[in-house]
């Protein structure tokens, strides 16, 4: 009876890692790419700070998805671990692992951030898309160097138990942080308070917000990004507590000696890994659900702007071609 419900736990598991992950990764690579391409299409987007960051975002979300979410699915859906073979492998999927996903949720904080400033007259001057690629470098160099005592402490080991050769860290006082504090801190409560903090006073403003001096069509953008990026700090509270809570709190501390309850928890930890990497997949879908404005800019930007572009230099690509 044990041997079947493991069986099904590591059934579960593995369906999990297959198609709840190849899930995430098309539709997230698909998202962030539309999210590209509206706003850099969009005169209105390309001279707002708020969606330099997201466009951040969505460039970064693209990596981490590739690197992290496709090199997952690999590692615990196909058993295919590159990981385990090559140290220089090893060192860089971590790395690469950490830098992207605090560069993430970095620009998002300081989206947040940006648009409660942005509704505040004094600070307003502050929100420019040269002042957020300012930030958005120094954040990137500084997450970087967060990075470098993974390529020091994680390398190839051999294990005692198994006698199989695994990727991990070899300083227990850095694995003690990477696990109790980067993880649920830094990737987890830290952004959401932030987030969440400065969303909901960018909502009181926007609604208290009433200048006449300010153009009517920067008013609605103004109030679209908050609404964006506000209800995106809703859906990623629930994206990412429950892995940071559970993965990095109860199953870390927790000695699991039946079997049973080890399969399970395997399951548990494969299906909340799948939903924290929704906060890499999310925003696009967030973005067309709760905004009009934004699904038809979608439509004029994918129909106007390239569908009819690429009409018009099609036939005469065509006609050079015969005709040169």
């Amino acid at each position: 009876m044990s041997a079947t419900i493991i069986n099904s736990f590591q059934l579960a598991t593995n369906n999990s890692n297959i198609y709840g992950g190849f899930f995430v990764f098309i539709t997230g690579v698909i998202g962030n790419i539309l999210n590209i391409i509206i706003f850099t299409s969009l005169k209105t987007f390309r001279q707002t700070s708020a969606a330099f960051y997201m466009t951040t975002a969505s460039i970064v979300n693209i990596f981490q998805l590739v690197v992290g979410l496709l090199s997952r699915i690999l590692i615990t859906g196909y058993n295919i671990d590159p990981t385990k073979t090559s140290s220089f492998i090893c060192k860089a999927r971590t790395f690469t692992l950490t830098t992207t996903m605090l560069t993430t949720f970095t620009c998002m904080c300081f989206a947040a951030i940006d648009q409660y400033l942005l509704l505040k007259h004094r600070w307003r001057h502050l929100c420019t898309v040269k002042a957020a690629s300012r930030l958005i470098i120094v954040a990137f160099i500084l997450c970087l160097l967060h990075g470098i005592p993974v390529l020091l402490f994680q390398d190839l080991e051999l294990s005692s138990s198994t006698g199989q050769t695994t990727c991990g860290f070899t300083n227990t006082g850095f694995s003690i942080y990477y696990s109790r504090f980067l993880f649920p801190v830094l990737l987890g409560f830290l952004p959401l308070i932030i987030r969440v903090c400065f969303g909901i006073l960018a909502f009181i403003n926007v609604h208290h917000f009433n200048n006449r001096e300010t153009p009517i069509v920067r008013l609605e953008r103004d109030k679209q990004l908050t609404k964006m990026v506000l209800v995106e700090v809703v859906v990623d509270v629930f994206l990412t507590l429950p892995y940071s809570i559970y993965n990095h709190f109860y199953s870390s501390s927790v000695t699991f000696t039946n079997a049973v309850d080890s399969a399970e928890n395997q399951f548990i930890i494969a299906l909340t890994r799948i939903i924290f990497n929704g906060n890499f997949m999310v925003a696009f879908y967030i973005y067309c659900c709760v905004s009009a404005r934004f699904r038809k800019q979608l439509i004029y930007v994918l129909v106007n702007i390239y569908f009819n572009n690429w009409g018009r230099k099609g036939p005469e690509n065509h006609i050079n071609q015969i005709n040169p």
